[in-house]
């Protein structure tokens, strides 16, 4: 199922997918779920992705809309745990996640997308459906946010 067989080739997402949904919500168990759930969304409309001009850059606006959704209904639900999960242990990286977790989806997501992912501001905007200019915006205010708590 997680191969797409587009118009143009059969392309395995998985990895693309979890890479991106565990850089915007930072723990592997939220990333896993937002994954499946992007792949099966994938699989239901691979016509789509078939005829997607770029569809490197459709399956990241929808795995981007999914992991931010996710997010906002763990938010409301209050269901985020109070352990954070750092893959090598070391008190900064937790520091780190910690901070990400406080954060909006959207600003969790974009940042993940420009320094987890080095996504360009052009990609970014793609994925968003947002100008360059607004990319540059937003990741200015989500950078001074992260950093408004990184001083505390």
């Amino acid at each position: 199922m997680a191969c797409i067989d587009t118009a143009r080739e059969e392309v395995d997402y998985r990895e693309f997918v979890f890479r991106l949904a565990l850089a915007i919500c930072g723990e592997r168990d939220t990333a896993e779920d937002v994954a499946q759930d992007v792949l099966l969304t994938l699989y239901r409309s691979k016509a789509k992705l078939g005829v997607a001009d770029n569809p490197t850059a459709w399956v990241r606006k929808v795995t981007v809309r999914c992991a931010t959704r996710h997010l906002r209904r763990l938010r409301r639900s209050d269901r985020l745990s109070d352990t954070v999960q750092a893959p090598d242990g070391s008190s900064d990286r937790i520091a780190v996640y910690e901070i990400l977790r406080q954060l909006t989806p959207e600003h969790r997501a974009i940042l993940g997308m420009a320094f987890n992912q080095g996504l360009s501001y052009r990609e970014i905007g793609e994925a968003l459906d947002i100008p360059e200019g607004t990319v540059g915006s937003r990741l200015n205010a989500a950078k001074k946010a992260f950093q408004g708590r990184w001083e505390q």
